[in-house]
């Protein structure tokens, strides 16, 4: 395996007696502790979990998807227990069963000023994939210039939070970016030319209506990273597929500067 995923909490896990229950309240050191204990000491067997504080305001808010089976309590009991713990300000607790998602926070949450919205990488592929059928080499421009565009409009949202956590912007967080968006593992190299860029791990399936089996919008979407960091319009070359190690790279050169 050569990447960990991180599932999002959207999708109740298989079982019977699954329920959601939703925590918060003010934050400080062990509360999750504090949480988890009363969950095990009253039989309740909790099979993931997840959440985020407000640094700013000492909040947190915490969902548990547990298995209520060999609880030695109600639900409702289970609710009043934990709303005892002096730290705690709201609990809900909801059955799991007959739904397929949880129901009291959004899948993801906001990065930064924005929202996050989930899309599977197989959708995301037909979308740039009917793009090309319709509009054929077009349709690759017009993926590729939307990627570019998508960096453009990321990059200005994370440079408030960049600076305020003293991070530059290089390399190492480029690559990093990519990952942590689901895209990619991707090694990045600066070469005379301009940068090389290898990938793996991609989630979506190669497509014979994805040119090179590698989306164009991811493509411009790296390009526009890399000219933030370079300070130039640069330009891709074609992506090169080596099946042995199912890696795609290419390279991206830096355009000559037109005569004044």
């Amino acid at each position: 395996m050569d990447f960990l995923p991180r599932y999002l909490m959207s999708t109740r896990p298989l079982g019977d007696d699954i329920f959601e229950v939703l925590v918060s309240g003010d934050d400080s050191v062990g509360v999750l502790s504090k949480i988890a204990s009363v969950l095990s000491q009253n039989g309740v067997n909790f099979l993931s979990s997840h959440g985020q504080v407000d640094e700013s305001k000492k909040h947190f808010v915490n969902a548990f998807i547990c298995e209520m089976g060999k609880a030695k309590v109600t639900p409702a009991e289970l609710k009043k227990k934990l709303s005892e713990l002096p730290f705690v300000k709201d609990v809900r607790v909801a059955p799991m069963n007959g739904m397929m998602h949880e129901r009291f926070m959004f899948p993801m949450s906001a990065v930064h000023s924005g929202r996050v919205l989930v899309v599977g990488a197989n959708a995301f592929s037909q979308v740039e994939g009917r793009l090309v059928e319709i509009f054929g080499s077009a349709g690759e421009v017009m993926a590729y210039e939307q990627g570019r565009a998508y960096s453009m409009a990321t990059l200005e949202e994370m440079d408030g939070y960049r600076k305020r956590v003293g991070a530059s912007w290089d390399l190492a967080n480029i690559t990093d970016w990519i990952r942590a968006q689901g895209w990619a593992r991707a090694e990045i190299t600066e070469v005379p030319e301009g940068y090389e860029v290898k990938l793996t791990s991609l989630p979506a399936p190669k497509t014979e209506s994805v040119s090179g089996g590698l989306s164009r919008f991811l493509t411009g979407m790296i390009v526009g990273m890399l000219e933030a960091l370079a300070g130039q319009r640069l330009a891709a070359d074609a992506t090169i597929y080596e099946q042995a190690s199912d890696t795609h790279s290419f390279k991206v050169r830096k355009q000559p500067k037109k005569p004044q």
